[in-house]
């Protein structure tokens, strides 16, 4: 698949003595977890993880505690059909499981991780949110690129001190990424007629699969940095950021609810320098779709497109479809639309597009939202909001989405 597709979302201290663990499991990941936070004085039946989360919202991943060690089990997105996904986290300092019966095929890794690559950009983000680049020693050479031209990114890749690349998905550096002996890759799981996670394993690499932007819900994608902290035994702060989201998120949802009525809308961008040949619309099956239905709002592209990211419309199809929308919201650069609608007269026969009744991605940040807005989905919602129902929200200015100034 090529990459403009793949590019178009304080803790308790454990009550027990600590100090170094002497030396990795055999057979477990590669690196070791901080001496600090390893276990001297294992007692069988004993609980070691004190602080544990919970899955409330996401469709695709649970989590079980075992006194030692944890269990991941997540929906295998690349090849939904097949077995589960499954990650076995253990206490540093404490036995390592048996990959045997249930844990068969499981991905064993010593916790909490202190050296770990990314190429995922949500994953990116709740990395950062966690307080946690200091352990990132590789990221992607995308991700990296973004540390030259966006701030927040290039803020992450100072914390995490002189991180290497990688390579790009599928394309990793399998040499790199053995030399840097990374506990966990934190992958993007792109969904069916992706590979780059099976690939990953399949070569030995430890890679983890961050699938958050294939949840239906929006919190449930934001639910996800749960699971990502599970691999630093970070669930309280995990469990307090996903809680403030969720506070956050029911707030826009209260303040608009039958407030916006009438409203034909729809999600798409257009921009051809990120893959829209025409345009993109997101249908009902997307997370944006089911967050546009949350928000009482008809989603003109609904009709006929269950695809879990949205598809493609030429020029007549498109007419056919959105003639009757009354907004937009434009997940491509403000500055890149203004250019495109330009370039393109046919966009003038959309109403929001002849009337400037849409939305489009703030250039300033853009890049450091679209790591963001699948964590933040407070921030995505009442932006969406802010755009659709100005007055209920006087004086507020979107953060990720906003008007042209």
């Amino acid at each position: 698949m090529n990459t403009l597709i793949r590019s178009a979302v304080a803790l308790l201290a454990l009550p027990l003595a600590l100090a170094g663990c002497g030396g990795s499991s055999p057979g477990a990941s590669g690196g070791q977890a901080g001496a600090q936070d390893c276990v001297t004085d294992y007692a069988e039946g004993r609980d070691y993880f004190p602080d544990k989360s919970t899955v409330t919202e996401s469709e695709l991943w649970k989590i079980s505690y075992h006194d030692s060690y944890k269990t991941i089990t997540l929906t295998d997105t690349e090849n939904a059909a097949g077995p589960e996904l499954k990650y076995v986290l253990y206490q540093c300092g404490t036995p390592q499981p048996e990959a045997t019966g249930d844990l068969e095929g499981a991905l064993v890794v010593q916790v909490p991780v202190t050296n770990v690559s990314v190429t995922s950009f949500n994953a990116l983000a709740m990395v950062d949110r966690l307080g946690k680049n200091k352990s990132i020693t590789g990221l992607s050479g995308q991700l990296l690129g973004n540390a030259e031209k966006d701030k927040w990114y290039a803020g992450v890749a100072e914390a995490a001190g002189k991180p290497m690349s990688i390579g790009e998905y599928t394309d990793l550096n399998k040499e790199a990424v053995l030399g840097l002996k990374n506990q966990a890759i934190f992958m993007s799981g792109f969904g069916k007629g992706f590979d780059d996670i099976s690939n990953a394993r399949a070569a030995g690499m430890p890679g983890v699969s961050v699938s958050n932007r294939l949840e239906r819900h929006a919190l449930a994608s934001a639910e996800w940095i749960k699971m990502v902290a599970a691999f630093y035994n970070a669930e309280a702060a995990a469990n307090t950021e996903f809680d403030a989201i969720k506070a956050k998120y029911d707030q826009v949802v209260s303040t608009v609810s039958g407030k916006i009525d009438k409203r034909r809308a729809g999600y798409l961008c257009i921009a051809p320098e990120r893959g829209c040949e025409f345009l993109h619309g997101h249908g009902a099956e997307t997370l944006v779709g089911r967050l546009l239905t949350q928000l009482g709002v008809d989603n003109v592209f609904a009709p006929d497109n269950p695809a879990p990211n949205g598809q493609p419309y030429d020029f007549e199809k498109a007419v056919g479809t959105a003639a009757d929308a009354d907004f937009f919201i434009v997940y491509d650069p403000m500055k890149m639309v203004r250019d495109t609608l330009t370039a393109d007269p046919r966009t003038n026969q959309f109403r929001p597009f002849r009337e400037n009744d849409f939305i489009a991605g703030v250039d300033d940040n853009f890049e450091e939202c679209r790591a963001k807005t699948y964590l933040d989905v407070d921030v995505l919602i009442r932006d969406f909001a802010i755009g659709l129902a100005p007055d209920l929200f006087p004086g507020a200015k979107g953060t990720c989405f906003a008007r042209a100034s």
